[in-house]
């Protein structure tokens, strides 16, 4: 019931995934640039790419893709769509209707999101697998995630758009998701590398050597201590969550880290020498979160920041931490 106030701008950020399927088709046109398994050559020619070609091809991939994110557009309709119609009939059939299905959506989203970063990141090096990358990509992005929920409520509670309705209690708990999910990414991290270090076996050992040459690996430390270090020291404590700047500050932090590991974990396939970042890296980074934010402040402007017919309407704006 706690979370009721803060709903509105998780659905309205997953609203936009449509256009991020629309950004999405050129890598389909680009898939020959960008995966090693989808030449034929290469298949006949690796005995490894050969047993991975029933699931590692052309066809099947694009298929995935497109079923992907027809799931994600399918849930985020369903949520926003119910959660906004209460804002207008009342009705708490929407709300039940809601909780009786996000037990089966939120293991749907979890599969999907797994095996999508299997066929989009992890296929980049078609040699390796790790059981554990889907978890690493999954909470990554709730992190991601956490941190953008709190820069957006925080900058409207400052302009005094809700000032007068969210409370330092509801920041006091998107502030303890954030730190516990950073936390458990850390986690996360720390696993697969110790487990793929420790058994020492080729096959999986390969993505660290790459991802450790050059100045990678300056890339990786600053990820250590900036992803956990840091935050794990200077947001641990209850104040730091309570006192806004703090964790606007933080928020942009974690925020600017999870981008950083996203790219680290990427662009070693494209530059193994080490960084090197182009104009193209940087227009296109800024295009698509130019489009994306967008499309998101104009669904923002168009309805309530709140649910304001929700059942537990009440119970979120009384919520206090013990």
């Amino acid at each position: 019931g706690w979370s009721v106030l803060v709903r509105r701008i998780p659905e309205y950020l997953m609203s936009n995934i449509g256009i991020m399927f629309l950004l999405f088709i050129p890598i389909l046109f680009g898939i020959h640039e960008l995966y090693h398994w989808s030449h034929h050559d290469a298949v006949e020619a690796d005995y490894i790419l050969q047993g991975k070609a029933p699931y590692l091809n052309t066809s099947f991939f694009i298929v995935r893709g497109i079923i992907f994110f027809l799931i994600w557009i399918i849930l985020s309709k369903i949520f926003l769509g119910k959660s906004e119609l209460q804002d207008y009939d009342s009705n708490k059939g929407h709300t039940a209707f809601l909780q009786r299905i996000s037990p089966v959506s939120l293991i749907l989203y979890g599969l999907t999101l797994t095996f999508a970063f299997i066929d989009w990141i992890m296929s980049l090096t078609p040699h390796w697998y790790s059981t554990i990358f889907g978890v690493y990509i999954f909470s990554g992005a709730i992190v991601g995630f956490l941190a953008l929920n709190s820069i957006i409520y925080i900058l409207l509670y400052k302009k005094g758009i809700l000032k007068d309705v969210i409370t330092i209690e509801h920041f006091h708990d998107l502030g303890k998701l954030l730190y516990g999910f950073n936390i458990f990414w850390s986690y996360i991290a720390f696993s697969q590398y110790f487990l793929i270090w420790y058994s020492n076996i080729p096959e999986e050992t390969v993505w660290f050597a790459d991802h450790f040459a050059g100045n990678w690996n300056t890339v990786a430390i600053v990820l250590s201590v900036g992803h956990f270090g840091i935050p794990f020291l200077l947001f641990m404590s209850r104040h730091a969550k309570r006192y806004l700047w703090v964790h606007f500050g933080m928020a942009i932090w974690l925020l600017m880290m999870h981008i950083l590991d996203l790219y680290w974990i990427i662009m070693p396939t494209v530059s193994p020498k080490g960084i090197h970042v182009s104009v193209t890296d940087i227009s296109t980074f800024l295009f698509i979160g130019g489009v994306y934010f967008y499309f998101f402040i104009r669904q923002l402007s168009k309805g309530y920041l709140i649910p304001i017919n929700d059942p537990r309407l009440q119970e979120s704006e009384k919520f206090e931490n013990h």
